[in-house]
């Protein structure tokens, strides 16, 4: 009896031991846990498509993106906005690309879809498809603001 109480004894002080040692471990900071699975995460390429339609009576176009998110098919919630909610105003659909660029989106495909109506020759609209790698969705729009994010 004697040496079982011992082993038990001896097997408890061991546990307590062994449980003590391993919750002094230090712990991690979250932003130390963030960078590990950044660091893990594999890069992967996203898209997103200018639309690009020239303003009437103006030398501008008008400039939405499509990242894939809902928008209300009649609001401009697309549209690129500044830090003060301001609707950005582009030459072409040329000067909306490199401003993408400089935001880390690559060119993909350019084409052009005439919109015919009646009596008249349409509008044209042309599509930009740009791509980017990333680790993480939050990095898609890094950089960006559409009006339908200042919501």
């Amino acid at each position: 009896m004697k040496k079982l109480l011992t082993t038990f004894v001896v097997l408890a002080a061991f546990f307590v031991t062994s449980t003590i040692a391993f919750a002094q471990e230090p712990e991690q900071t979250p932003e130390q846990n963030l960078l590990e699975v950044q660091q893990a995460a594999k890069p992967y390429k996203v898209y997103c498509e200018i639309v690009a339609t020239p303003k009437f009576f103006s030398n501008k176009t008008t400039v939405e993106l499509d990242f894939g998110q809902y928008s209300n098919f009649w609001s401009a919630d697309r549209q690129l906005v500044d830090e003060q909610g301001k609707t950005i105003s582009f030459n072409s659909a040329l000067d909306a690309a490199n401003y993408m660029a400089r935001r880390g989106w690559d060119l993909e495909e350019v084409f052009i879809v005439q919109e015919l109506s009646k009596g008249d020759s349409g509008s044209t609209r042309q599509h930009w498809v740009l791509s980017k790698m990333v680790t993480d969705d939050s990095q898609i729009t890094e950089g960006l603001r559409t009006k339908g994010m200042n919501k």
